[in-house]
């Protein structure tokens, strides 16, 4: 099964969090994950995030940034171009979304993937009115 992964989902990949044992279960019927253009980005953030709230120490960290980045190699990534652009306007202009979340809505239907996995609440539901199999962690 193609995925297209958002990072929200994909960081319970690397972090133990709710629903890390679930995603973990989904993996092993991925044969390809997606990303979007800003996914490396955005893991980076979420981790430097986790270290500032205290919720990940610097040394466990450092593991998760090496172990997401080795992989990154291995994910089929959505180039950043003008489909992706305008794909991602119309859903702003549509759904209101906030600019993360339509490119990462956007990444996903221009890259036609049999499921979109996701963890967040708002960018669930709005994907739910767009794309036929999305999966909530």
């Amino acid at each position: 099964m193609r995925a297209f992964i958002d990072t929200s989902a994909l960081v319970k990949k690397y972090v133990i969090e709710k629903n890390s044992d679930k995603f973990e279960q989904l993996l092993t019927q991925i044969s390809e994950i997606i990303v979007s253009p800003v996914y490396i980005i955005e893991i980076v953030s979420a981790i430097d995030r986790k270290i500032f709230e205290r919720t990940l120490k610097k040394q466990e960290a450092s593991v998760v940034l090496k172990e997401s980045k080795r992989d990154y190699q291995y994910f089929s990534r959505v180039i950043w171009n003008n489909n992706l652009e305008q794909k991602a306007l119309e859903i702003v202009s549509k759904h209101h979304l906030e600019t993360l979340d339509s490119i990462q809505l956007a990444s996903c239907l221009l890259a036609g993937p049999d499921v979109f996995i996701v963890s967040d609440k708002q960018l669930c539901s709005i994907a739910e009115k767009e794309f036929a199999n999305v999966i909530f962690l």
